[in-house]
């Protein structure tokens, strides 16, 4: 049983991020999920599915219709939609599709979009941290007390490139909705120390099985560098491999 505080978000979300995008469109792919096709000012409409992205990340490419006709009247539009309107919502445009002949027929490509909206969704994939000696993100404050320089330290429970989630057995007051903290530091294995600011996303009030209480605290990263970025990326992607080889037993 849980009880969660969140802070009010546009349900809303668009996301630039290409790690993401790629992310979200191999999902599709992978499920084979039916998308909704949207051109010729509303007035064309069908479906289709992802295929696959590209390995240098360049293209997408989607099913084509057993319809001539109305594989024609796609190639020849200059502004494209595609929607998937069930569950968890995502909508991107494109302006040109071309043809292209794969392994396993003929399909249609397009550039990647630059941008995608998703929507009621966390903000990206998160990967689970180690718990054998777990990953732990200082944030340093000024007590309000005595004005003294003091750190708290947040075990991480899982990883993303928009932020990080946080477990701790006590609701620290100084953690408020939306509050930021500057200066902070995640040592990541191999990759280094990650020093950025955090905002708290959402507190999370959870009842374990031996009735203790623990609370699980969301931290947004807020203005992350490309330079920033690139380590965080490859440590969540080497979580991810971690993760497929126990599934594997390997």
């Amino acid at each position: 049983m849980a009880n969660q505080i969140t802070a009010h978000n546009d349900d809303k979300y668009l996301t630039h991020h290409s790690v993401e995008i790629v992310q979200i469109l191999n999902e599709l792919a992978k499920n084979k999920t039916p998308l909704n096709l949207s051109f010729n000012y509303g007035k064309d409409q069908g479906l289709t599915t992802v295929i696959g992205v590209s390995r240098d990340k360049r293209f997408v490419y989607m099913d084509k219709s057993l319809d001539p006709g109305f594989n024609k009247r796609l190639l020849n539009s200059d502004s494209i939609t595609f929607s998937k309107t069930d569950g968890i919502k995502i909508r991107w445009n494109t302006k040109e599709l071309t043809e292209v002949r794969l392994k396993d027929g003929d399909a249609f490509k397009m550039v990647l979009p630059s941008k995608l909206y998703r929507f009621q969704r966390r903000e990206f994939f998160r990967s689970l941290t180690p718990t054998i000696d777990p990953v732990i993100c200082y944030i340093p404050y000024i007590n309000p007390v005595d004005r003294a320089e003091e750190t708290l330290a947040m075990t991480l429970v899982d990883a993303s490139l928009g932020g990080v989630g946080t477990i701790s057995d006590h609701l620290f007051s100084l953690l408020a909705l939306e509050k930021v903290f500057p200066h902070c530091s995640i040592t990541l294995p191999h990759f280094g120390v990650l020093e950025t600011s955090l905002c708290v996303k959402h507190i999370t009030e959870t009842v374990m099985l031996n009735s203790s209480k623990k609370f699980r605290v969301g931290f947004e990263f807020l203005g992350l560098s490309r330079e920033q970025e690139r380590p965080v990326q490859q440590y969540v992607t080497q979580l991810e491999r971690e993760a497929l080889v126990l599934a594997k037993g390997e």
